[in-house]
């Protein structure tokens, strides 16, 4: 039996819209990875990048990068949820209409919302159980 299932279109839709952050990363003369929230609207992986700053060199030299959103189960209630992890390929490519998403035009000026351009896309739960093994005590 398979330690993992494959989530469906639908799951992942559900998962990507019930989470809120993950970790980005990205490629340059040196792996670079950070937590980053983000927005899922209309099917699309939004997150807002400061103009300035370590993250931006990065875009600049390479818009690849990968976009992991994980839920271990010791998180959800009472352990009943499988750990449910989306894996995300693909570039950031700046958003230009922000209205599409139904958000406001006017944001901080050092604050640039990009999207995320999908080239490949992996969610999975687990079937395991081992999970409770780290679990807090309460």
């Amino acid at each position: 039996m398979a330690d993992t299932n494959n989530l469906t279109k639908n799951e992942i839709d559900k998962f990507l819209k019930n989470n809120q952050h993950g970790i980005l990363a990205m490629a340059g003369d040196k792996p670079y990875a950070l937590p980053m929230g983000y927005m899922y609207k209309r099917r699309t992986i939004l997150m807002g990048l400061v103009t300035t700053g370590r993250k931006m060199k990065y875009v600049k030299k390479s818009n690849n990068i990968c976009f992991t959103i994980c839920m271990p189960r010791w998180l959800t209630p009472k352990l009943k949820t499988p750990c449910t992890t989306a894996v995300v390929e693909g570039s950031l490519e700046k958003v230009t209409n922000r209205s599409y998403y139904g958000l406001k035009t006017k944001v901080p000026a050092k604050l640039q919302l990009y999207k995320i351009k999908v080239t490949k896309l992996g969610a999975r739960k687990c079937n395991r159980k081992p999970c409770e093994l780290f679990a807090k005590k309460k």
